[in-house]
């Protein structure tokens, strides 16, 4: 249900024309509504975390890109496919960047293109990059910094100090 049938439920609770009755009636089913929909968007919720934190999952896209002749709705993605090359290829998509513990926006979306281009059919990385819509490009981003920045804070647990003992 969608928020305007949302919304129609709770006016039609306010009419005066209704009886007591079914002024009740019609606030309970517009409480069950907005109920049943917060579960929804909870559970939505619960789903992009966990994709998120696995890095991978699939993007379902505002705007379909064109790719030859197909068009695509959503883009499946998997970071943790992506090889060294993969990698430091996202990185120097952006010569102007300078802070090895950050990335930009540039290249937060070359790398969610390149984990995107490794499990969607009929597309490449290139295509994504420009073809993608700035709404879907903003998530892009985010979904690579979220996977860069945990990545980040994984390997400097697994450095040690070396010893020639």
């Amino acid at each position: 249900m969608n928020e305007k049938e949302i919304i129609n439920q709770a006016e039609a609770a306010d009419k005066p024309e209704n009886t007591g009755t079914e002024t009740e009636d019609n606030e309970e089913k517009a409480i069950d509504i907005v109920k049943k929909h917060l579960e929804e968007i909870r559970e939505k919720s619960r789903e992009s975390l966990e994709a998120m934190r696995e890095g991978k999952g699939r993007l379902k896209l505002e705007t379909p890109i064109k790719s030859g002749d197909h068009t695509l709705e959503e883009l499946a993605y998997d970071f943790t496919t992506l090889t060294g090359l993969d990698y430091t290829m996202a990185m120097d998509s952006d010569v102007n960047a300078r802070d090895a513990y950050k990335i930009t926006y540039r290249q937060g979306l070359a790398l969610f293109a390149a984990a995107a281009a490794k499990h969607t059919d009929h597309v490449d990385t290139r295509s994504i990059i420009e073809n993608i819509g700035m709404t879907d490009a903003v998530e892009c981003v985010q979904l690579a910094t979220s996977f860069f920045v945990a990545s980040t804070r994984a390997g400097r647990l697994r450095i040690s100090k070396w010893s020639s003992k």
